[in-house]
């Protein structure tokens, strides 16, 4: 009996023990917890926005700091992308004030910790939210259908453009348009549709021209606009031309146009009677006239029909 009393009492003795044991992990887990705890906490909120950065503030009270050093703030580097800059601001000797500034375009993050620092300790932190800025997508590109138009003075032209975006796409007031010269040609975007409305003024001078510009984003797309300078007269210099075989030669064309200080801005078209004879390279208009580069395939004779416009001529071409 004495010996199962002395058991007893000697597991009774073990448990205490272990129960202490327990009892004091216990406390220190609290202990530690509490300590944890004891550094005071904030939250904060921010809404990024896309072209630039806004700050935001909180105090973080109960903070002992009259007797600290300077306030210094740190937060994790992989929000960098995020926060721009955090600084503390003493109040009052228990309170602390916080500003976090959000970076331009802002990438979402939340309950990012800022702790404030004094002599290497940290004594107070905020939590921050930062709504990242809605996001929009670069311009791959924007185009005129065509590279240049002929308006009329007095007239207008709606032209169509295409815009491609990175993905779901910017909003159309991105795209914007101008005219380098409004005496000549005025723009507007047409309301709800991808297109530009051109018109040039009655006073503007036939055969002058400037350049109307879209812009979205960093991309860009320019038309050349021409006031229109339809040809009266069309005459050949030389009635008969003689070009050697396999040689090539310049023909011109005399041009009488509306303003003879400016190229016509008639379309120039050039028929040769025998292909085989001669091959039309090119025909530009230029001011008074029309440059015809043509090559002299075989011997032969070819008669060349130069139209301009709604007016005429015919030049003689003869190879040996």
């Amino acid at each position: 009996m004495k010996t199962s009393m002395k058991k007893v009492l000697s597991l009774a003795l073990a448990g205490a023990v272990a129960l202490t044991s327990v009892f004091s992990a216990n406390v220190a887990d609290a202990s530690n917890a509490k300590k944890a705890a004891a550094v005071p906490t904030a939250k904060l909120s921010i809404a990024a926005a896309k072209d630039k950065a806004v700050a935001a503030s909180t105090t973080v009270t109960g903070v002992a700091i009259s007797t600290k050093g300077a306030l210094t703030c740190k937060y994790d580097a992989k929000l960098a992308t995020s926060i721009a800059t955090a600084s503390a601001v003493v109040v009052s000797g228990d309170a602390i004030k916080v500003t976090v500034t959000a970076t331009k375009a802002a990438v979402a993050c939340t309950d990012a910790a800022v702790s404030v620092v004094s002599a290497n300790t940290e004594i107070a932190k905020v939590l921050v939210t930062i709504k990242g800025a809605a996001k929009t997508k670069a311009t791959k590109s924007i185009k005129f259908k065509k590279k240049k138009v002929v308006i009329a003075a007095g007239s207008s032209k709606k032209l169509a453009y295409t815009v491609k975006k990175a993905a779901a796409a910017d909003a159309a007031k991105k795209v914007t348009v101008a005219s380098a010269n409004k005496k000549i040609a005025k723009a507007t975007l047409v309301k709800g549709k991808k297109q530009v409305k051109i018109a040039v003024p009655k006073k503007a001078k036939a055969g002058t021209s400037t350049n109307v510009t879209l812009k979205s984003g960093s991309k860009k797309a320019t038309i050349k606009v021409f006031v229109k300078n339809p040809a009266k007269k069309v005459t050949a210099k030389k009635a008969t031309v003689v070009i050697k075989k396999n040689k090539t030669k310049k023909i011109n064309v005399t041009v009488k146009a509306q303003n003879n200080k400016k190229a016509t801005t008639d379309t120039v078209k050039v028929t040769p009677s025998n292909k085989k004879a001669v091959k039309v390279k090119s025909a530009v208009a230029k001011k008074g006239k029309v440059v015809i580069t043509v090559k002299a395939k075989k011997a032969g004779k070819a008669k060349l029909t130069v139209k301009v416009g709604a007016k005429k001529a015919t030049v003689n071409v003869r190879v040996k």
